[in-house]
């Protein structure tokens, strides 16, 4: 099984920005999760979680699901809110509303999840990142 470990992907700018491991999976069935840990509320951070099982028909299923939320400080109560968020699960949901501003970096943080070695690793062999 692959070692969960902290993941490094280039945004929109180039710039590297580090998905930290969160928890590892505790073995089949468990989910590892990467946050991107930059901004002022953990609801806002784009996640990464990876499930794997094996299934009944002799072969193991690898679930990718990577999180990329937009955020705004509201001018009336200044905290943060939560606003669209872009889900990838094999397929990709772009909200009509998410922020133009924020598209170039949801794919570079998807294509360089994906692209990654850890994720590449666990796409091989489909075992969990422990």
């Amino acid at each position: 099984m692959p070692q969960a470990a902290n993941i490094i992907v280039k945004n929109a700018a180039n710039v590297d920005k580090t998905f930290t491991l969160v928890a590892p999976a505790a073995g089949d069935g468990g989910i590892a999760e990467w946050a991107l840990k930059e901004g002022a509320i953990s609801g806002a951070f784009p996640k990464l979680t990876i499930s794997s099982a094996r299934t009944g028909n002799r072969s193991r299923k690898l679930t990718i699901k990577i999180r990329v939320p937009s955020s705004y400080v509201d001018p009336a109560t200044t905290l943060t809110v939560v606003g669209p968020v872009v889900d990838f699960n094999a397929q990709i949901t772009v909200p009509d509303d998410f922020p133009e501003t924020a598209k170039a970096d949801h794919v570079a943080y998807i294509s360089g999840l994906v692209a990654s070695a850890l994720v590449k690793s666990l796409m091989t062999d489909a075992y969990p990142a422990t």
